[in-house]
């Protein structure tokens, strides 16, 4: 990917409405399940750095991820960032006391030994905080230019966590309420294929809309406090070694 590409990415990871919804939802499963202070916290496949803000209020964070691209797109005022495989992680057993896997598990092709990776980075008394793609009906073109490997089920996600090694706490699916509208898109993509290279289908939406999804996201964050969101584009999980 072109640094031009990770340019945009960080543009989008600031002001598109799905990030600024789902780190809402971050925020509310780490006040809920997170340790309140970590020492350590690794944000693993961090990208162009979107959440490490966020983490940053748990804890010193270690940013590693596998471009060196992305990693010169994250902000200037991030100290300690890694250039590395989820397979095969760089660090010592029982680093880190939060561990954050935001949308890393579906590019994987060995996800079981990433999360074995997690496990044995993260301490006993810490925590995995985990975002992944939902459900391989919804697999699109989008999946496709992101070089995703596969979609996951609540269940499937569970049972790979349970054979890393991982306990997990709370699992919910997320984007539930516009979970209609992505998949008639994905039915009339199939059913209409564009043709050509495969495209990422995020980009700018116009305000008030933005504000608007965003506030969506949020909402559902906030009903996360009191339970499980059945369906949804994605999943998010607090898993526990």
């Amino acid at each position: 990917m072109e640094e031009r590409a990770y340019t945009d990415i960080k543009r989008l990871e600031r002001e598109h409405w799905w990030y600024r919804g789902t780190r809402a939802a971050y925020r509310v499963l780490l006040r809920r399940y997170a340790p309140r202070i970590c020492d350590r916290v690794l944000d693993l496949g961090c990208g162009t750095g979107g959440n490490l803000a966020l983490l940053s209020r748990w804890g010193p964070v270690t940013g590693l991820d596998g471009w060196h691209l992305a990693l010169r797109a994250c902000p200037a005022g991030a100290r300690t960032l890694v250039q590395g495989q989820a397979q095969r992680l760089p660090f010592g057993k029982d680093t880190f006391g939060l561990v954050a896997m935001l949308g890393v598990l579906e590019h994987v092709v060995d996800d079981e030994a990433a999360l074995r990776e997690a496990r044995r980075v993260c301490r006993p008394e810490g925590a995995i905080l985990l975002l992944t793609s939902a459900f391989m009906f919804l697999w699109s073109q989008h999946d496709e230019a992101n070089r995703h490997v596969r979609r996951y089920t609540a269940r499937e996600l569970r049972s790979k966590a349970a054979r890393a090694g991982l306990k997990a706490r709370y699992v919910s699916y997320q984007n539930a309420f516009l979970f209609p509208v992505a998949a008639a898109v994905r039915l009339l993509q199939r059913l209409c294929p564009s043709g050509g290279e495969p495209r990422i289908d995020m980009f700018p939406m116009p305000e008030p809309v933005n504000t608007v999804l965003a506030g969506l996201l949020a909402l559902e964050g906030w009903l996360m406090t009191w339970t499980s969101l059945p369906i949804g584009v994605s999943l998010v999980a607090v898993l526990e070694p």
